[in-house]
């Protein structure tokens, strides 16, 4: 079991809500390996180091050709570390952040914490991300994100009681007095000045206030500005600016109301608070307030609320807090509506289980102790390869986990050692059904198992020592997911073995770093992971998503598991990748029983007639029809045309064979290899198609 490796990318000049967020879901689990790059150094990016966490700083930059700076910077830091998923945090970090990630193949999420951009910037992060993750639902109104998450700050933990609050505070009043706190940068915008205002009026009279938080960087002055207007309007000694104060949810019982006040400004009319952070800590610890819509929802019964921009409405709600049995109801109701909120485990945990969907690690991190699981599998005289499963699978099952196989009937002693086996651990069952298929073994075995977590492979695949443990965590952290597939990947020596899985089979490190040609090319052309088209090799499901698609259809010799998937999906349950359930897998010993197992394919495909499997294979035969006819009676213009497309369709796996071991001969023999392995896999599937599906 691994951590999500993740790479956190936002401001590092300020420590307001939006850092604070971030901070707190990540001291709240441990299932993150984070680096953080800051955009700007600063108390943010104090506070990522004083944790111990790798923080690389980048200048700040605020132009067009700033971003682009950035994005420069950014580009090899990233290839570096090689994350999971990237996070940035809001519009400018998004700016920075997604194209680079695009380039690099890693997934990204952008976490929007304020109205501020809205319109075509936001659409265009939105499309460019493969993760929306919002602070509160009303910064969702007016977008489709594509894959979206709404994620309220989590509820703190209870604070110090009032005496111990105060005192760490350094407050200290008079007797009868009331205090007006307020967490928040000193920025026009977050509305202090209007509490100071609200002073100023005959209903506020018995109440003093205390602002917590720093200075903005952009507004450097807005301290001198408000000790003056306090001073102006004859209340100055009756506000208190207290700095930084590291941890205002502790506190916050050393005021007798918050304050929430976020106005649009002349500078910035789109302003409108996304959550309020001061609002959640202050219901955590009973605390009335006096909020600004949409901050009030946050409260709930335990908010005043007043209209933006109105110190009167202010003052009004301070006189109605001056009643100690108002204070009282309020509290109470703040109390309350602090338990809607979820805790700090529970939000990290929905946080990591989104960003880990986004890099096909479901549970990342995770060490469940369920659900136990059924693992099917089929056989028929293959002694061998079953031995080698056997010694890669027993190793991982639990306590409480089975080991069903069903034998179609072997003579080679498969059946006898499985017996055996089955003597001396309880945990294997073996079923014997001579003349069974591995569509009937399957289902079969699965009508058998004990748990409703059903996991297939086959024999002469070797599953990675944590294939089980993968789709176990998938398993306990998505609920909502009926079909699982995992991955595979081929072993391969000799040069046209290296070509030929370069052409025929996806690439596991292409579902991590999806790179731009690598999402093109599997959209158009295939060769790449779909959680829709699992193989029997890795796969597992819901015993009631396997019941609604019919089971495994026992009429089909090939192909049977991609149609399994694709029936598990019409019948309306969902699927999703599980990159961790690796199993490897061993080609034919010869290029011609390889050709050969790839008619076989087609034959599936074809006896199926699903337009998806079907119309690829025939969109092969036509393109090489037309290549050939091009090639012998075409012109140079049409020539070109079809080297240029035959270039684009081999683009892949040259790229690939020129990664591995000898890249020269192993690119050599692409082009010949992909033409018969096409050409095998089109005949199967159109001669099928012919001849019709099997009636038995």
């Amino acid at each position: 079991m691994s951590q999500l490796r993740v790479c956190v990318v936002q401001a590092g000049g300020v420590l307001g809500g939006a850092e604070r967020w971030q901070l707190h879901l990540a001291d709240a689990t441990d299932r993150l390996d984070l680096t953080v790059v800051a955009l700007g150094d600063g108390p943010a990016a104090a506070q990522w180091t004083a944790r111990g966490h790798e923080v690389r700083v980048l200048p700040a930059e605020r132009s067009a050709a700033g971003i682009a700076r950035s994005q420069a910077r950014l580009l090899p830091h990233l290839r570096r570390i090689a994350p999971d998923v990237v996070v940035a945090h809001g519009v400018k970090a998004g700016l920075v952040t997604a194209p680079v990630a695009r380039l690099l193949g890693v997934p990204v999420a952008w976490v929007r914490h304020d109205a501020s951009f809205s319109g075509r910037v936001v659409a265009l992060l939105d499309a460019l991300t493969d993760g929306q993750v919002s602070t509160s639902s009303w910064l969702t109104e007016g977008r489709s994100p594509g894959n979206a998450l709404v994620l309220p700050p989590p509820r703190r933990e209870l604070p110090l009681a009032r005496p111990a609050a105060r005192a760490r505070l350094g407050v200290d009043l008079a007797e009868g007095r009331l205090l007006l706190g307020m967490g928040t940068r000193l920025t026009a915008y977050k509305g202090v000045e209007d509490a100071v205002r609200a002073l100023a009026e005959p209903g506020a009279a018995g109440w003093e206030l205390a602002v917590a938080g720093i200075a903005d960087p952009a507004e450097p002055g807005e301290r001198d500005r408000l000790t003056a207007l306090a001073t102006t309007l004859g209340v100055g000694a009756r506000v208190r600016f207290l700095g930084e104060v590291p941890d205002f949810g502790r506190i916050v019982t050393a005021f007798d109301a918050v304050a929430v006040l976020t106005r649009p400004t002349p500078a910035e009319p789109w302003v409108r608070e996304a959550f309020g952070m001061a609002a959640l800590e202050a219901v955590t610890g009973g605390v009335p307030v006096v909020a600004v819509p949409p901050v009030d929802e946050v409260a709930g019964d335990g908010a005043v609320v007043v209209a933006p921009g109105r110190p009167d409405a202010v003052a009004a709600a301070l006189a109605r807090l001056a009643d100690d049995e108002a204070r009282r109801g309020l509290g109470e109701a703040a109390t309350r509506r602090a338990g809607a909120f979820a805790d700090a485990a529970e939000a990290a945990g929905t946080f990591v289980d989104f960003l880990a969907a986004l890099a096909h690690r479901p549970g990342a991190g995770h060490d469940p102790e369920g659900p136990p699981i059924s693992i099917v599998t089929t056989v028929l005289d293959d002694r061998a390869a079953l031995g080698s499963l056997l010694g890669a699978l027993l190793p991982q099952l639990g306590p409480d986990d089975e080991l069903v196989v069903v034998d179609g009937g072997s003579t080679d002693g498969t059946a006898e050692l499985l017996a055996d086996l089955a003597l001396r651990d309880p945990r294997v069952r073996l079923l014997v059904e001579p003349g069974a298929g591995i569509s009937q073994g399957r289902n079969l075995g699965i009508a058998a198992a004990t748990h409703d977590a059903i996991a297939c492979t086959d024999a002469g695949c070797a599953p990675v020592p944590d294939w089980l443990g993968a789709l176990r965590r998938a398993f306990d952290r998505h609920p909502e997911i009926g079909l699982w597939t995992g991955t595979y990947s081929v072993e391969a020596d000799r040069a046209w073995e290296h070509a030929l899985a370069a052409v025929g089979y996806p690439m596991i490190e292409e579902l991590a770093r999806p790179t731009p040609l690598v999402r093109v090319y599997g959209r158009f052309l295939g060769r790449s992971f779909d959680p829709t088209m699992p193989t029997g090799r890795s796969v597992a499901f819901r015993r009631e998503a396997w019941r609604a698609a019919g089971g495994f259809p026992e009429d089909l010799a090939t192909g049977e598991d991609v149609l399994f998937g694709r029936s598990v999906v019409a019948a309306g349950a969902r699927a999703a990748m599980v990159r961790d359930a690796e199993v490897v897998w061993a080609q034919r010993p010869t290029f011609r029983a390889n050709l050969t197992m790839y008619r076989r394919y087609g034959e599936g495909s074809g006896y199926s007639l699903d337009r998806r499997l079907l119309s690829r294979d025939l969109a092969r035969v036509a393109a090489y029809g037309v290549a050939a006819v091009v090639a012998v009676r075409g012109g140079r213009r049409s020539r070109g045309l079809a080297a240029a497309g035959g270039a684009a369709y081999l683009s892949l796996p040259v790229a690939r064979a020129l990664r591995g071991p000898a890249p020269v001969r192993t690119v050599a023999l692409v082009p010949g290899v992909a033409a018969a392995r096409d050409l095998a896999k089109a005949y199967g599937a159109v001669s099928a198609a012919l001849r019709g599906r099997p009636t038995s």
